[in-house]
């Protein structure tokens, strides 16, 4: 059976089942590096977000995170399909853990990729200029080193960036859900 996908987005929005979610990590390799924070924010809901203790001892976050979208029919992100989802599962395996359960999975990255010509495919520029009220926290370069020695202070800034993340995808999403003619299931 098919479904329309501008139905099929009504009825997760209706039904609560649509979620954003973005992840922040030491680096872009899951072997090399782990999970700092996970953000997931329903569709017109408040944002949860599991954060780790100690760099490198991310195994409670991954499973938790894994636990929630297992709870929705459809996941938004953007590049999550190229970076979030694997690094994810990624860290799961290392901890003997399952991978994520598959889900109806948009990816705005692709969609604005496919349906925009911009200059810029950022998350951040496209939020700028479309001038969402919603708009993506930048992070220095010294921040994201002070997490593996001032952990606890810099993560306050990595649980921000990463929960403005989510409510941005959540604007773009709401800016560019029009566009979206497919949602695959991975």
């Amino acid at each position: 059976m098919q479904i329309d996908t501008q139905r099929f987005l009504d009825y997760v929005e209706q039904t609560g089942k649509l979620c954003f979610w973005d992840i922040e990590a030491t680096g872009l390799r899951g072997d090399y590096n782990s999970v700092l924070c996970v953000s997931i924010k329903p569709w017109g809901g408040d944002v949860t977000t599991f954060t780790i203790k100690q760099p490198g001892n991310d195994q409670k976050v991954v499973r938790q995170a894994a636990e929630l979208l297992a709870e929705y029919d459809c996941w938004a992100g953007y590049y999550s399909k190229g970076f979030d989802k694997p690094m994810l599962n990624t860290r799961l395996l290392k901890w003997g853990a399952p991978p994520l359960v598959p889900r109806h999975h948009i990816d705005l990255y692709y969609q604005c990729k496919s349906h925009l010509l911009t200059a810029r495919r950022s998350q951040g520029h496209l939020l700028s200029w479309l001038g969402t009220p919603e708009q993506k926290m930048t992070v220095g370069a010294d921040t994201w080193n002070d997490v593996l020695y001032n952990t606890k202070e810099a993560m306050e800034t990595m649980v921000e960036r990463c929960e403005s993340d989510v409510i941005g995808l959540e604007g773009l999403y709401n800016k560019v859900r029009h566009l979206i003619r497919d949602v695959k299931r991975d």
